[in-house]
């Protein structure tokens, strides 16, 4: 009975990430008709953006209010408001297909991925934090690859799904096909998950999380005004960056001194902590740069159809879905993953090399085939080992807190990294429509943290994840 009820649970917590992968891949595919109809080409990566942004901000604030609040109303929360941001970005207005400037449409569906974001990243959060508690180090990078495979399976159905949406139903449907399975996640957890008491009581970091905000904001708008198309100038910029140092060293003074914080940064003196969130980070940009930029080239170079994109992208991330678990299963067995860390990142930092390279304006099935495949098993023990490598040495109380740093710092990457990449994008675009020099120009700024992720990956602790949790293995 208990195992069903474990499985049960499970299965409605990992609806919620599901969907969260599920409404980004096939917004991947949507995205060139979305902006070629409500406008804002210039800006045509800052509809992820502002999903990743809000996203990451709550995945750090709902990691730490599963610690201290019932875990049961957190998830719940949490998938209304994705609910609620899906009907909201459905509802998006038509816009005038505007390339340079900003459409009032554009703003809407912006606003509405905001929201989208913020129950996403608490999906991701609760989901990380909760199979943390079911489950020991070394059984959990057994469950680690299934949660990949979980990913992968919504990736690999995102893009074709979105393809075939937007050429028949339109867009907007892939956001309103997140209403039915959001309310059987909300339905399942209702019934499975124990409303079970927290497992701290301590307040809530509020300044923390202010200052979180507030310093992330700060360096992400700063980032944006550096590129072609801004809203405001690089002057501004430079403020906004300055800022964001000051409410920084803020946030840092506050996080030591708070009794309760929002992340204990002492765990950061942990190396294998230390340099996973490190990875993380740099492994975000790398992968949201791909699977936000490669649709553009699938579309616009090398002129596919939406639905026939989608099938493409399938195949990166079926590769990818069978390299992550195939990953979480041996490192079950055998404990050990740096060397498999190591030589995926090295051939992910090839890959993207050879793309920034050479970015082909006609390429072959078969060529373009194998390119997706290779990048699809460099990308499988990223996404099932570095989150599992930094909870190894931390204790079963803090587990949640750690895991949404690690969602913080992957996400992080990843919007920053977008702004960034949307900048040498805009700058780049050529009036007479020509995308293919910006998206070179993309694509080698993908290199570079791929570059960062394998000199972070050496510096991983070659150790081997353990068998208990860390109370079990501490002397009373």
């Amino acid at each position: 009975m208990r195992r069903r009820l474990t499985g049960l649970i499970v299965t409605g917590v990992l609806v919620g990430p599901f969907l969260a992968v599920l409404d980004q891949t096939m917004v991947s595919v949507a995205l060139p008709r979305i902006v070629a109809e409500i406008g804002g080409e210039a800006w045509y990566a800052w509809i992820k953006v502002s999903y990743l942004f809000f996203s990451t901000i709550a995945t750090v604030v709902v990691g730490r209010l599963v610690e201290i609040l019932p875990r049961k109303p957190v998830v719940v929360g949490a998938f209304g408001l994705y609910v609620i941001g899906s009907v909201w970005c459905g509802l998006t207005p038509g816009g005038g297909g505007e390339v340079q400037g900003l459409s009032g449409a554009f703003w809407w569906l912006m606003a509405g991925r905001a929201v989208q974001g913020i129950g996403g990243g608490g999906l991701f959060a609760a989901a990380f934090a909760t199979l943390a508690w079911l489950f020991p180090p070394r059984e959990r990078s057994r469950w680690a690859g299934l949660v990949g495979a979980v990913f992968g399976l919504a990736a690999a159905l995102g893009p074709p799904l979105g393809g075939l949406l937007t050429q028949t139903l339109g867009w907007r449907w892939t956001f309103w096909i997140n209403l039915p399975l959001g309310l059987i996640g909300l339905t399942l957890l209702a019934y499975t998950l124990p409303a079970l008491p927290p497992a701290a009581k301590e307040a809530f970091d509020w300044a923390g999380s202010l200052l979180l905000m507030l310093w992330t904001g700060s360096w992400l708008i700063g980032l944006s005004t550096f590129g072609a198309q801004k809203l405001l100038p690089p002057t501004a910029g430079i403020g906004l960056l300055l800022l964001g140092l000051v409410f920084f060293l803020l946030w840092l003074r506050i996080e030591r001194a708070a009794p309760s914080p929002l992340f204990d940064l002492s765990y950061l003196r942990l190396p294998s902590v230390r340099y996973a969130l490190l990875s993380v980070f740099w492994f975000g940009p790398v992968f949201f740069g791909v699977i936000t930029f490669l649709p553009l080239y699938l579309q616009k170079v090398l002129g596919q159809t939406p639905a026939v994109s989608g099938r493409y992208l399938l195949i990166l991330t079926a590769v990818n879905v069978t390299s992550t678990a195939w990953v979480g299963a041996w490192v079950s067995r055998h404990g050990r993953h740096k060397p498999i860390l190591l030589w995926g990142s090295i051939g992910l930092g090839l890959m993207l090399g050879m793309t920034a390279a050479l970015l082909p304006a006609a390429l072959s099935g078969g060529v373009l085939t194998v390119a997706l495949t290779l990048t699809g098993l460099a990308t499988g023990p990223m996404q099932a080992l570095l989150g599992v490598i930094a909870q190894n040495d931390v204790p079963i109380a803090r587990v949640g807190s750690v895991s949404s740093a690690l969602l913080f710092a992957r996400q992080m990457g990843a919007s920053w990294g977008l702004a960034a990449l949307n900048a040498l994008y805009s700058y780049n675009l050529s009036s007479a429509g020509d995308v293919r020099p910006a998206l070179q120009v993309a694509f080698i700024g993908m290199a570079l943290p791929a570059i960062a992720l394998v000199l972070s990956v050496t510096l991983l602790p070659d150790s081997r994840l353990r068998r208990h949790y860390i109370e079990e293995e501490t002397p009373a």
